[in-house]
């Protein structure tokens, strides 16, 4: 009996003691779990505040950097170390990292700045889980940001470009042209096509950002040779076609010239009917010869108020803009033959059947194919393609310009959208690389008066809310009594002197086209 209870006591013995092993090694388990929900519950809190920190600091560097490019986009060294240095300022108050390796990069061809790197914390409690670091950002996946220089103004508006091209003989190399390529041509469209690029967005959903195209030398092209019956009636009142007598030189010496004049000269004519010649299908300013002033207004072309056909008359009808009906050079017999140069069997002097202007529109593809086609031919009439330059962007064009290319109503420029921002913003830019020299196709004109003319137009436009951008080319290549009168004309033109560029060479021209198509545009932070 007494066996039997020392073998009992010594086997509750054993139990107690496993039992309080079995509770020591509870107690461990137990505590370990404790230290693993404290560190979930500290390091998660240390990642969030990280994590935000680090997302807010990374989308006001791209913002920062992507502004700084908007401003200066021949500088984007400095647009990234605006980035780096605005990032590196915001995380000095984030908690340590063990890690941060965070960069900015130029992407979208240049016109946007993204992130890219990792940034990791270490951990405190959670390091007895086995846990030793946390990733705040990484470049894998969408976490880190891109600010990009989208299309639609400052702030997101809708918006409305107008660009006048010079695509007179100077642009060519040998300075009289014809030509498609060359030095200064080449150069004009790489630039253009790279306003294009980033000025149209290829999201028109919400907000439109169109383009037009406005070439102009001797002339304005309004449409291809022997099309353009119903236009040029719309905008000269003229039909599309006319039958009548006219003189025709059968002899003349001479040559005519591209920026100037020439030398040709007839010297003996002859008298003949025609019949249904088509009418050329290119314009010049509206002008009155009652006043001796170019018409400064955008008015819709109508009675009273039209363009001026090809040779710078509304001949056999009127001598000018007005409805004034001639007496003499009708063409209606022989003995009162025609002298106009309105109709004729063939297309348009000095102004290639690829330089018709281009109406506003968001197609790329039909921006570029314009751009790539230009022909430089002819002079300098600056008034003309300033005028046109407005007329694309009016209003009260939209007679002319239909469905895609009818210009919006003034009215909304002034209209706040949610975001503060315009509903619309209307610009005009306007690149030559001469003196004005030519009015109502009549070339060797004085630069002056032409210049002149210019200037009323593009102070009418302004006032109508239109902002204007001004771009001379390589201006110092004139006699500098030209290249005084050129630059005061476009600094005059431009909204304010910082719309005024002043361009020597390629380089500077496509810089400067490209910074007015990112001063054209807004900020988009993207992830």
């Amino acid at each position: 009996m007494g066996a039997l209870r020392i073998a009992i006591r010594r086997a509750s013995d054993r139990w107690c003691r496993d039992e309080r092993g079995a509770i020591a090694i509870f107690f461990a388990i137990a505590l370990t779990l404790i230290f693993a929900c404290a560190g979930v519950a500290v390091d998660t809190g240390r990642w969030f505040q990280a994590r935000s920190t680090a997302r807010a600091s990374i989308d006001a560097a791209v913002l920062a950097g992507a502004r700084s490019l908007q401003l200066n986009p021949t500088a984007p060294n400095e647009a990234l170390a605006k980035a780096q240095a605005t990032y590196a300022g915001n995380m000095a108050n984030a908690p340590a990292l063990l890690e941060d390796n965070v960069t900015f990069a130029l992407s979208q061809d240049g016109t946007a700045i993204e992130a890219r790197g990792n940034a990791i914390m270490a951990t405190t409690l959670l390091q007895v889980a086995g846990i030793r670091q946390m990733t705040i950002v990484a470049d894998a996946g969408t976490q880190l940001a891109t600010a990009a220089v989208t299309p639609g103004g400052s702030g997101g508006s809708s918006i409305e470009i107008s660009v006048m091209l010079d695509a007179t003989g100077s642009m060519c190399d040998d300075g009289i042209g014809p030509c498609t390529s060359g030095t200064k041509l080449s150069g004009l469209k790489a630039a253009a096509k790279r306003l294009v690029d980033i000025a149209v967005s290829d999201d028109q959903s919400t907000l439109t950002s169109r383009i037009a195209i406005v070439p102009f030398s001797t002339r304005i092209r309004v449409a291809p040779d022997n099309g353009g019956g119903s236009m040029m009636t719309a905008l000269t009142g003229l039909p599309a076609t006319w039958s009548g007598w006219m003189s025709y030189c059968t002899a003349g010496s001479g040559s005519g010239g591209s920026e100037t004049s020439g030398n040709w000269s007839c010297s003996a004519s002859t008298t003949q009917q025609a019949n249904n010649l088509a009418i050329m299908p290119c314009v010049t300013e509206r002008y009155y010869e009652s006043t001796g002033q170019v018409d400064a207004t955008d008015r819709a072309p109508g009675a009273g108020a039209w363009l001026n056909a090809h040779d710078g008359t509304r001949m056999t009808r009127s001598w000018d803009s007005s409805d004034t009906t001639p007496s003499v050079y009708l063409g209606s017999s022989s003995s009162d033959p025609s002298y106009q140069w309105n109709y004729a069997n063939y297309g348009c002097q000095d102004v290639d059947q690829a330089n018709q202007v281009l109406p506003l529109t968001s197609n790329k593809a039909a921006l570029k194919n314009k751009i790539d086609g230009l022909t430089a031919y002819g002079a300098t009439a600056g008034a003309l393609g300033t005028a046109w330059s407005w007329y694309t962007l009016s209003p009260e064009w939209d007679g002319i310009f239909t469905g895609e290319g009818a210009p919006d109503a003034y009215s909304k420029l002034t209209q706040i959208r949610p975001n503060g921002a315009p509903e619309l913003r209307k610009v005009a830019i306007l690149m030559t690389d001469g003196a004005y020299n030519t009015l109502r196709s009549a070339k060797d004109q004085d630069q002056q008066t032409v210049s002149n003319a210019a200037v009323q137009i593009c102070s009418a436009m302004k006032a109508k809310g239109i902002e204007v951008f001004t771009v001379g080319f390589a201006l110092d290549q004139l006699s500098a009594s030209e290249r005084t009168i050129a630059e005061q004309t476009l600094r005059s033109c431009g909204t304010d002197i910082s719309h005024f560029y002043s361009t020597l060479n390629v380089q500077q021209l496509y810089a400067a086209f490209t910074d007015i198509g990112m001063k054209l545009s807004a900020i988009r932070l993207v992830r």
